[in-house]
């Protein structure tokens, strides 16, 4: 392993690790539709809300923040993609930028809200096992006969756990490039062809072991699955941050 460590399960005891995963899951899934439509307010709201909660999870955030900085490259792109307008009024200040003050404030809150999604689901699979987030998935989609709940779980827990493999095996295929002295060729061709070749052989066989330690486990769809109820103080705690995502959620649509 690389020894990467964001979108990876990190054991803990905290009470967030111990929160039920459903309640874990409706609550990330409820936060990023809402985020979406949050204002400054609300958005500075859950920024504090998730600079409290990676500490009281004891979580190397400092880390898993500089791990994520690859996905902070894309955000400066998706930024100057929506504040680039050269038609728009320029700013006095800046008057050499190709943009104004409604163009940056868009492409700011932008960014802002796709980090802190990305931020939370960075959280999220640190405190909940693969496992339970499975488990959490079949219940909720249990009553629904039409829909294979068992295979729908399979594949959400197997992408989870996919696609930081993936990550690891990009880390090591890079570092034994830059062991081999990969990184001073000039040609970028040949430097992305003996990146992704390694990359995408080492994924196909990730991807065959799955599928024989499935099938090594006598995998079926047609097993039955027996799970307790949400404890009251579970529930609880997923009733108050709905109201809070509510409370947020209302304002900003009071104040647009």
């Amino acid at each position: 392993m690389a020894g990467r460590l964001v979108f990876h399960y990190l054991p803990g005891s905290s009470a967030i690790h111990r929160w039920d995963a459903r309640c874990k899951f409706a609550a990330m899934a409820l936060s990023g539709f809402a985020l979406l439509q949050m204002n400054v307010r609300s958005l500075a709201l859950f920024s504090v809300l998730l600079a409290c909660a990676a500490p009281a999870a004891r979580l190397p955030w400092k880390t898993l923040l500089a791990e994520l900085r690859v996905w902070w490259f894309f955000l400066v792109v998706i930024f100057v993609l929506q504040a680039w307008s050269p038609g728009s009024q320029r700013l006095e200040s800046l008057p050499w930028l190709p943009t104004g003050a409604a163009e940056l404030k868009v492409g700011a809150l932008s960014c802002w809200r796709l980090g802190l999604i990305l931020c939370f689901a960075a959280f999220f699979t640190a405190v909940t096992r693969p496992r339970e987030l499975q488990d959490a998935i079949l219940w909720l989609l249990k009553p629904f006969p039409f829909l294979p709940a068992r295979r729908i779980a399979l594949m959400a827990t197997l992408t989870m756990r996919f696609l930081p493999l993936v990550l690891d095996e990009a880390d090591e295929v890079r570092t034994a490039g830059r062991a081999r002295l990969g990184s001073r060729r000039k040609n970028p061709v040949l430097r992305a062809k003996y990146f992704a070749l390694p990359l995408f052989r080492r994924s196909l066989l990730r991807a065959e072991e799955f599928a024989l330690a499935l099938a090594s486990r006598g995998y079926r769809d047609n097993l039955p699955v027996t799970l307790p109820g949400i404890p009251a103080a579970h529930l609880l705690a997923l009733a108050l941050f709905v109201a809070l995502v509510f409370v947020a959620t209302a304002s900003t649509m009071l104040l647009s």
